[in-house]
């Protein structure tokens, strides 16, 4: 029987399995190292690379250092939390004065870069006048993946960490580091990285994708754009960074904080996008040199500053826009025709709409993928497509023909969309008179499955004050309406009743009952006001039984406690003829106060109503504004010849 364990073991690939690319890629691992001598506050690092395999690489920076304590709860940790236990920034060494660092470093992986050499290495530390010198072991036992061998102390008078492997698994080139490390810490004048006794000079080395300097007052900054190659990793270190030269003392210019995508309060790229993974943006702005804080953590908010970072902010939004100029104009092309047929059925405002967003939404956001654009699109597609012109066409609507002419006062107040907005409404509304007027003519047509339904719902016919959504059912007066013809509704019409609770049918009439709900006082929702719409069957004459019967289901919904309110109600009815001797408007009173309206209306008198306001309306907008098509790159696409989709 095997012995049981109570420890976790560890196979003897461990690393190589956990941390695959930065234990088999030499320009990860080198990459990694550099890192971690970077967020330990080095300004400059010594790397030694042999000719052979099995001589020793050394890498040695002027960093911090550790303590004995630190390199163990540090190092010797797997998958150490950075940010956790010493933040996102790095102390400045007390000689340097310089500005905390944003640390590379997060998840504690870096230094396991050295398994890519070899599983076997030194680790020599300097740190409050002590050396500690670490032979480590990076081959599992079982149940250890990384060990001390050795451990040795001596003094010292300096700072800063050398790490020496033997070359035995890879053995780099001088041209693969220098490759490396190219882009990664190009932001930093102050950073010096030296290969095999020669500094690596990445400003002269590396040419820029754009030189350019631009004017800000009297002053000039020069401005170096790069554009980082494709499988550079390099995110933390782009950005815009100011640089400051002519400093006393130095040879080289001085990083002012951090790269950032935000300068002096400005957006200019997000960071999460290609274009700001892709560049680093150096800006050499000298004149500022009195406006740095005294630790470089920034600039101070000064008028120079404010104008030298506003005309930096314009300049480079500028070159992200022409860098993706091309881009845009083909995504949106390919936006267009994957949502064609979409697009063709929104009304000439909707499309202009769609065309601004683009333009709009482009210029500010032109990284947006594709796959995001098209989701973006079919929702606003669909908001187009439902959405209507109530709140303009109530404004409008308020004027009856003979007051059209003091339209002008509003209209001039108005954007061309605002009235193309109307107009489609105008024309959407048109379309359904027609409907009813032809329905109404047509004696195939099912009544109270087609037309009744259609002229509930378009509560406008009768008037503007109920063109508003607030009208909507209730089923405390369904439940009124529907008791009161008990034994008169048909049940067995080929409606979807939980989608029209509004609806009663019988044999020869329909009625559609809305309201408008309020609050009082105390918060408490009562029912305000309510619309009845009971439309006869047929050629029906409207009589005095037909207008008697309104009256009581008025009655009905006033006087009964269901409602918890006394409501104004107004009821039309509507039929194919009016009886001649007989009122069409009877109102109802309580205690001398009228409570009701009941209208009695023809269809060809309701529609022809409806149709002669909005035809007037429609004939001034188009009088004011004209013709009003869209002839873009939209329109033009719309228009190209598309193969016919074939179906089975």
């Amino acid at each position: 029987m095997s012995q049981k364990s109570d420890v976790q073991k560890f196979e003897p690939d461990f690393f190589e399995r956990t941390y695959p690319s930065i234990t088999k890629d030499v320009s990860i691992a080198f990459s990694e190292i550099v890192a971690n001598a970077w967020d330990a506050s080095a300004t400059r690092i010594d790397i030694t690379i042999p000719r052979e395999l099995n001589d020793n690489i050394i890498i040695e920076d002027n960093g911090s250092g550790m303590t004995d304590d630190e390199f163990r709860n540090r190092w010797m940790v797997i998958s150490y939390n950075r940010v956790t236990h010493q933040g996102e920034y790095i102390e400045p060494l007390p000689d340097r004065g310089k500005i905390k660092r944003l640390a590379y470093g997060r998840n504690g992986v870096g230094r396991h870069a050295m398994v890519c050499f070899n599983n076997y290495y030194t680790v020599e530390t300097c740190k409050d006048g002590k050396r500690n010198e670490y032979d480590i072991s990076a081959v599992s036992d079982g149940n250890s993946v990384l060990s001390i061998v050795d451990h040795r102390v001596t003094d010292c008078t300096t700072t800063g960490t050398k790490l020496i492997v033997k070359a035995v698994k890879k053995l780099p080139t001088v041209s693969e580091i220098r490759n490396a490390l190219s882009y990664k810490f190009l932001f930093d004048p102050e950073f010096q990285i030296y290969v095999n006794n020669k500094l690596v000079d990445y400003h002269n080395l590396l040419i820029p994708t754009k030189k350019d300097s631009i004017k800000i007052g009297e002053n000039t900054a020069e401005i170096n754009i790069y554009e980082v190659p494709d499988g550079e990793k390099v995110t933390a270190s782009t950005g815009i960074a100011f640089w400051i030269g002519n400093l006393p003392g130095l040879t080289f210019a001085r990083l002012v904080g951090n790269p950032s995508w935000i300068v002096g309060g400005y957006t200019v790229a997000d960071a999460r996008r290609k274009f700001a993974k892709k560049h680093i943006i150096m800006v050499k702005a000298d004149f500022l040199r009195a406006d740095v804080l005294n630790d470089w953590s920034g600039l101070q908010k000064t008028e120079l500053v404010n104008n030298a970072t506003k005309a930096v902010s314009a300049y480079v939004k500028k070159f992200r826009a022409a860098y993706y100029s091309d881009k845009v104009s083909e995504m949106k092309e390919d936006v267009i025709r994957q949502n064609i047929e979409e697009i063709e059925t929104l009304s000439i405002s909707s499309r202009h709409e769609l065309r601004e967003f683009f333009d709009i939404y482009l210029s500010e956001k032109p990284e947006v993928d594709i796959e995001e654009l098209n989701i973006i699109i079919g929702a606003l597609i669909n908001i187009l497509n439902s959405r209507n012109g109530l709140s303009l066409l109530n404004k409008l609507s308020e004027f009856d023909g003979a007051e059209l002419n003091v339209l002008d006062d509003v209209l001039s107040e108005w954007s061309v969309y605002d009235i193309k907005t109307v107009l489609d409404e105008i024309d959407g509304r048109i379309k359904v008179i027609h409907a009813i007027e032809k329905l109404c003519g047509d004696k195939t047509v099912n009544e109270l499955q087609v037309l009744h339904p259609l002229i509930t719902q378009a509560k406008w016919l009768f008037g503007i004050e109920y063109d508003t959504l607030n009208y909507t059912s209730n089923s405390a007066l369904s439940t009124i309406i529907k008791k009161f013809f008990e034994g008169k509704r048909r049940t067995d019409i080929d409606i979807n009743w939980k989608k029209r609770p509004d609806l009663v049918i019988s044999a020869d009439f329909s009625i559609g009952v809305s309201s408008v709900e309020d609050t009082d006082e105390n918060e408490i929702v009562y029912t305000d006001k309510i619309l009845i719409i009971e439309l006869k069957k047929g050629a029906s004459t409207i009589g005095r039984d037909e207008m008697r019967q309104a009256e009581e289901y008025v009655d009905a919904l006033y006087f009964s406690n269901s409602l918890h309110a006394k409501p104004q109600i107004k009821a039309f009815v509507v039929g194919d003829k009016i009886y001649s001797e007989m009122s069409t408007t009877n109102p109802r009173l309580d205690s001398g106060n009228k409570y009701g309206e009941i209208h009695a209306y023809t269809y060809t008198k309701l529609v022809q109503t409806a149709k002669r306001r909005l035809m007037n309306l429609k004939e001034k907008l188009n009088e004011r504004y004209g013709e009003m098509n869209v002839d873009d790159y939209l329109q033009k696409i719309l228009k190209e010849a598309r193969q016919m989709s074939l179906q089975a």
